[in-house]
């Protein structure tokens, strides 16, 4: 008995290093190396979610989407209750385009988790692929309330009033983006695209010069159009 209780108790603990090994080297972009070492966690212990779950993204960040949602929904099935499971399932269905199945794991997030603010943002875009852009705005509205300081939810706010045509809160909205986030080259391009729309050139080339010195490779060309 005591001889066994030790095997189990070092199998775990050797299951335990392959996953946070396994998540190190995911952080480090060394992906296949992330995944060979969660492949033997998943060897020793198939029966864990998290394993499932840390494989699909690493999967993800390689863009194999598929084979992402293939651990995910393993994950799913040892625990119905993983919310993050479920929320990186739908990420990886709002990639692939599938944006009535990515709501639908978002719904079920929010079911399981009703603070998780990320979930709320992914709904909101994945509303807005659809042109719901009311709905989306809601959510986005629901995820700054959760996350006051939550950039990308400022952001695709924006990006929300900016199709309804509401340029000044689109503008708020890349303002405070901006403010969390300065080096979000996009925040300031999509801005000086809503100045633009604004007739209001000298703050659209400011924001667009912004864009362009953090790499954003289209604002050059939206300077010597517009901004001359």
């Amino acid at each position: 008995m005591w001889l066994k209780k030790k095997k189990e108790k070092n199998k775990f603990a050797k299951y335990e290093a392959l996953l946070r090994q396994g998540n190190e080297e995911s952080g480090k972009g060394q992906y296949d190396r992330a995944m060979e070492d969660l492949d033997r966690a998943i060897a020793l212990d198939p029966n864990d979610a998290r394993a499932y779950n840390n494989r699909g993204l690493a999967y993800a960040d390689k863009s194999q989407y598929d084979r992402a949602i293939e651990d995910f929904d393993r994950a799913i099935v040892l625990d119905p209750n993983d919310a993050e499971a479920y929320s990186n399932r739908g990420s990886a269905y709002g990639v692939k385009g599938q944006h009535d199945r990515a709501i639908a794991d978002f719904d079920r997030v929010i079911v399981l988790d009703p603070n998780y603010a990320e979930a709320y943002s992914n709904r909101g875009s994945a509303y807005g692929v659809k042109g719901q852009h009311d709905r989306a705005i809601a959510d986005f509205d629901r995820a700054i309330v959760l996350d006051p300081n939550y950039a990308e939810a400022y952001y695709n706010r924006g990006v929300a009033y900016f199709t309804k045509g509401q340029y000044d809160r689109a503008i708020a909205d890349y303002d405070k983006a901006i403010v969390l986030d300065p080096n979000d080259a996009i925040a300031y391009y999509n801005r000086g695209i809503s100045y633009l729309k604004l007739k209001d050139t000298a703050n659209a080339r400011r924001s667009l010069e912004k864009a362009r010195d953090l790499g954003y490779p289209d604002a050059q060309g939206l300077i010597d159009k517009y901004c001359r």
